[in-house]
Formats: C-alpha cells, structure tokens, sequence
C-alpha cells in the first residue's frame, strides 16, 4: 500500500502544472535556438524536422506546409550568403503537459558572399509560435513571423 501511494503522489507531481511547464519551457526554447542554428547552417532537413508532419511557417506573404515543403524552401535558398538570426527574449507559455505558446524577437543579418560588412540588420520582428508535443519529443506546428523594422 505504501509503495502504491508513494507511486501515485509522484505520477501527480509529474502531471502537476509546474513540471509541464517547465518541460515544455525548455524544450521549447531549445526548438527556438535550434531553429536559429539549423536556418543560418541552411541544414535543411534538420531544421524541417523541428516541425511537425504538418507543421506551418509563414514569412510574411509566403507560407509553407507540411515538412517536405519546409525542408523544399532551405534546399532552395542561395546558402552562398551569410545569414545569422539572433534570437531573444524567449517567452513560452504553457497550455497543458501537450500544448503550448511561445513569442521570441529575432534580429536577422545578412551578407552577400564573400562579404563581412553589414549596414544594419535586414530585420527585426518577432516569432509567434505554436508547440505540440508529440511522440519524437515537442515540434513546432505553427511559426508565423511578423516584421517589426526592416531594410529597404
């Protein structure tokens, strides 16, 4: 009896609001970061694989669906260039143990080849997101980013 009540309390401690959160506080933050590495290293494969099947990115005007069509987009993208997003202010939200928010702020440089001079950064905004986890650990399932300041 005492080794079953022992066994239930800890299965609520592990169901308690606060051990998701902060579950899903750090993995998602690692999807975060992880986003930023695999999108600068044009590792296309690694980086549609932190979405779901049917995961969602939206840029601006362009939206993608769907993890074929996400890795499609980095395999098509000039990797000549020298591109770094810097990632801050990482906030997640969680919903339940499966669910969760999240906004962070990016600021993105970028180069031509061969290039190290910048004039500023090309853009400045914020990454909305939305997390599931799934059987392979949490994935982001929705990234839209919205522009705050950019280039012309």
């Amino acid at each position: 009896m005492r080794s079953f009540a022992l066994s239930f309390i800890l299965t609520l401690i592990a169901l308690s609001p606060s051990a998701y959160a902060e579950d899903a506080s750090t993995a998602c933050t690692a999807l975060v970061l992880d986003y930023a590495h695999h999108r600068d290293n044009f590792n296309a494969e690694s980086f549609a694989n932190l979405f779901t099947e049917d995961g969602i990115l939206i840029i601006g005007e362009d939206r993608w669906e769907g993890r074929a069509a996400i890795q499609a987009r980095i395999d098509a993208l000039d990797s000549s260039a020298t591109i770094r997003h810097y990632m801050s202010s990482i906030r997640i939200s969680p919903i339940d143990a499966d669910h969760a928010t999240g906004v962070s702020y990016v600021v993105i440089y970028r180069t031509p080849q061969g290039s190290t001079e910048i004039t500023g950064p090309a853009l400045i905004g914020d990454y909305i997101d939305r997390y599931i986890r799934t059987e392979d650990g949490w994935k982001i399932a929705h990234r839209e980013l919205l522009t705050t300041f950019n280039q012309r």
